[in-house]
């Protein structure tokens, strides 16, 4: 009989990590060389601002201070995961398919920090070339289709040899199966202006597309957090004075768009900071039709039954109160899904259907 693999669903993603540091100080899974296998629409492979590399030892305060965005990477610091292969679909463009080698480390504030260039990293301002205490891990990024002509690649193979020899975990985020960016609906008319104005630019130069990404983020943070008349421009320095003006030349309506924005903003009710909200419009969103889930999880059903080894242990989060998974098919998502790994593994007992509303 196989082995029954311990399982816990949360629903903020980052509450996963906390069920895998349990495990690890009941020796129900290694302490260290693991492979994470991350089913999910987002990376959540950003890095940490509000806490110090040295303070990941300490439980209590990384947990408190991660988000559904960066929960991930602090465990591979620490060499829980030494590689991690993100599964996405289709719609999912934050970081190309392929093998990616990344080094963390600190840097000269103590915050986690990476040598990629990719621009998932560079956007966000996580790029460092003079990292303290490095740490390698592998990325790997596998598609998989949602098409029903869509599965001619072979990951099945693909998965299976980045898995040989390591101990694995399973994890998952519903949103995977159908996903909805819900700054969206929020910023309203006002999206298209702000995913327009936030985005990153590769200008084909490491350094420019560091030094243009610091000054327009500086900018659009002093513009999304204070009422901007002209007299408040001495806290900005010379270039990004000259990129302000750049972008009222650009947008003659600049400032009343900005306003129209953060009154947007203020109707959420746990995210009213618009500088934070425009650094998120590029998310994706693809509210798939009940055919395309069904694909979707047959699909994950094939490429798990054909791995020679099962997983230590399972982690399933629904993003339900964060609105990243498609609120009208998350309960018939998180069914299928228990069902499909009841099928595949001995799972145990608390791991059941959510109660559907009749």
């Amino acid at each position: 009989m196989s082995k029954q693999i311990c399982t816990e669903v949360v629903d903020d993603h980052n509450e996963a990590l906390d069920f895998y540091y349990r495990l690890i100080a009941r020796k129900k899974i290694p302490f260290s060389e693991l492979c994470l296998v991350h089913f999910d629409s987002h990376p959540d492979l950003a890095t940490p601002e509000s806490i110090l590399v040295q303070n990941f030892v300490n439980r209590r305060e990384l947990l408190e201070n991660i988000t559904i965005s960066d929960w991930i990477l602090p465990a591979v610091y620490q060499q829980h995961f030494t590689t991690v292969v993100w599964i996405k679909p289709p719609w999912a463009t934050q970081i190309h398919v392929g093998c990616h080698e990344i080094e963390l480390g600190g840097d000269d504030n103590g915050l986690l920090k990476t040598s990629s260039t990719l621009p998932y990293y560079l956007s966000d301002l996580s790029y460092d070339k003079d990292l303290q205490h490095k740490r390698k891990f592998t990325l790997h990024v596998i598609e998989m289709s949602h098409l029903k002509d869509g599965g001619k690649n072979d990951i099945h193979k693909q998965l299976e040899d980045i898995l040989l020899g390591k101990q694995w975990c399973l994890d998952f985020d519903m949103d995977f199966y159908s996903t909805q960016n819900p700054f969206l609906s929020l910023l309203g008319s006002q999206f298209e202006f702000i995913d327009e104005i936030f985005k990153f630019r590769d200008f084909g130069d490491l350094q420019t597309n560091l030094d243009h990404r610091k000054t327009q983020l500086s900018c659009l943070k002093y513009l999304c957090s204070r009422d901007n008349r002209d007299r408040n421009n001495g806290t900005l320095s010379e270039n990004e004075l000259k990129f302000l003006e750049s972008l009222k030349t650009k947008y003659p309506n600049l400032q009343e768009s900005i306003s129209q924005a953060k009154l947007h903003a203020k109707d959420d009710e746990f995210i009213n900071d618009l500088f934070y909200i425009g650094q998120q419009t590029e998310l994706p969103h693809h509210v798939s039709t009940e055919t395309e889930i069904d694909i979707l999880l047959s699909r994950t059903e094939k490429l798990l039954s054909c791995l020679k080894t099962q997983p230590e242990a399972i982690s399933l989060a629904r993003s339900e109160y964060d609105e990243y998974s498609a609120q009208d098919t998350l309960d018939s998502v998180h069914c299928k899904l228990v069902c499909m790994l009841k099928r595949l593994y001995t799972v145990e007992s608390t791991l059941e259907c959510p109660k559907l509303s009749s």
